[in-house]
Protein backbone atom coordinates (compact mmCIF):
# COMPACT_ATOMS: atom_id res chain seq x y z
CA UNK A 1 0.00 0.00 0.00
CA UNK A 2 2.71 2.16 0.30
CA UNK A 3 3.38 1.73 -3.53
CA UNK A 4 -0.03 2.92 -4.02
CA UNK A 5 -0.17 5.96 -1.91
CA UNK A 6 3.49 7.13 -3.07
CA UNK A 7 4.63 7.44 0.73
CA UNK A 8 6.88 5.66 3.33
CA UNK A 9 4.72 6.96 6.56
CA UNK A 10 3.86 4.31 9.39
CA UNK A 11 -0.04 4.62 8.79
CA UNK A 12 -2.20 5.59 12.14
CA UNK A 13 -5.03 2.94 10.36
CA UNK A 14 -6.10 0.96 7.67
CA UNK A 15 -9.65 -0.88 7.17
CA UNK A 16 -10.46 -3.15 4.23
CA UNK A 17 -13.69 -2.50 2.80
CA UNK A 18 -15.51 -1.90 -0.70
CA UNK A 19 -15.67 1.63 -2.30
CA UNK A 20 -17.68 2.22 -5.24
CA UNK A 21 -18.19 -1.80 -5.71
CA UNK A 22 -14.12 -2.62 -5.47
CA UNK A 23 -11.91 -4.33 -2.89
CA UNK A 24 -10.01 -0.82 -1.45
CA UNK A 25 -8.37 -0.55 1.82
CA UNK A 26 -8.69 2.69 3.25
CA UNK A 27 -5.59 3.94 4.83
CA UNK A 28 -5.10 7.42 6.99
CA UNK A 29 -1.40 8.63 6.96
CA UNK A 30 -0.31 12.18 8.96
CA UNK A 31 -0.76 15.32 6.93
CA UNK A 32 3.05 15.35 5.87
CA UNK A 33 3.20 19.46 6.37
CA UNK A 34 0.96 20.00 8.96
CA UNK A 35 0.46 18.02 12.20
CA UNK A 36 -3.42 19.09 12.61
CA UNK A 37 -4.54 17.19 9.36
CA UNK A 38 -4.71 13.51 8.10
CA UNK A 39 -3.96 12.64 4.59
CA UNK A 40 -6.93 9.66 3.85
CA UNK A 41 -6.20 7.56 1.20
CA UNK A 42 -8.72 4.67 -0.16
CA UNK A 43 -6.07 1.55 -2.26
CA UNK A 44 -7.40 -0.73 -4.51
CA UNK A 45 -6.92 -3.85 -2.67
CA UNK A 46 -6.30 -6.06 -5.88
CA UNK A 47 -2.31 -4.98 -5.16
CA UNK A 48 -2.62 -7.37 -2.14
CA UNK A 49 -3.76 -10.72 -3.91
CA UNK A 50 -1.55 -9.94 -7.15
CA UNK A 51 1.68 -12.21 -7.71
CA UNK A 52 3.99 -10.43 -7.15
CA UNK A 53 2.38 -7.82 -5.02
CA UNK A 54 2.43 -4.84 -7.04
CA UNK A 55 1.12 -1.52 -6.39
CA UNK A 56 -2.24 -0.77 -5.28
CA UNK A 57 -4.42 2.06 -7.65
CA UNK A 58 -5.56 5.07 -5.92
CA UNK A 59 -8.88 5.43 -5.91
CA UNK A 60 -9.20 8.59 -3.57
CA UNK A 61 -6.84 10.84 -1.38
CA UNK A 62 -8.58 13.43 0.81
CA UNK A 63 -7.44 15.60 3.64
CA UNK A 64 -8.78 16.25 6.97
CA UNK A 65 -8.76 17.61 10.44
CA UNK A 66 -7.20 15.66 12.77
CA UNK A 67 -9.50 14.62 15.69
Amino acid sequence: MQQGTGRKTAALAIEKGTYEGTDAFLVVLPHGTDAALVQAYVVDASCVHADPAGKGRLLLTRTYSRP
